[in-house]
């Protein structure tokens, strides 16, 4: 299989594990809730920023993901994204304070894609109560950029305790764009 490298689902670096998991059906549900023990701390739009690495996730359109370091604020609080080179959505969050490290799935459902055409990618994570975990899409290719309804979601022990819908639109509809990411001209 032909894995493109053209895209990235971010995660910071601290508390990552990578397991070969079977995809659950448990992705049947969508729409936007968070179930105890997880925290959705943020959500919307982020500007382009750099990979620090990357990881095999064999379940995704291209068999990796990519790796940024930190954890950078969400720039723009909106479930409605801009098909935009470069832009990027997702979530932030994290367990309950108190509860105990569990591994979880990231579970992306969209408009197909590629070749062949992948509509739900998945890869593994460690959820803790003590750190903020993301998960981010970023448009780098313009054939990703498919508008429509888009779906993110953590699943935990065969659940999906977290999932948030975003509706990705043509760039012409949305104020958002990357020209917003670079901020003001100085003045002399």
């Amino acid at each position: 299989m032909n894995f493109r490298t053209n895209r990235r689902l971010r995660l910071p670096l601290h508390g990552l594990l990578v397991l070969a998991m079977r995809a659950s059906p448990a992705l049947a549900q969508s729409g936007n809730y968070v179930l105890p023990p997880v925290i959705l701390e943020d959500f919307g739009v982020f500007c382009p920023d750099e990979p620090v690495g990357r990881i095999e996730a064999p379940d995704t359109e291209r068999g990796f993901i990519d790796l940024v370091s930190g954890n950078p604020p969400v720039d723009f609080h909106t479930d409605v994204v801009p098909a935009e080179l470069g832009l990027g959505f997702g979530m932030r969050f994290r367990l309950a304070p108190g509860e105990a490290t569990r591994m979880a799935r990231v579970v992306i459902t969209h408009p197909p894609f590629g070749t062949p055409p992948v509509s739900r990618e998945t890869y593994a994570i460690t959820l803790e109560s003590d750190f903020t975990s993301m998960t981010q899409f970023d448009f780098d290719e313009t054939y990703e950029m498919q508008p429509g309804r888009w779906n993110l979601a953590i699943e935990v022990e065969g659940g999906i305790l977290l999932s948030h819908d975003f509706t990705v639109v043509p760039a012409d509809q949305s104020l958002i764009s990357t020209k917003m990411c670079k901020g003001p001209a100085l003045l002399s």
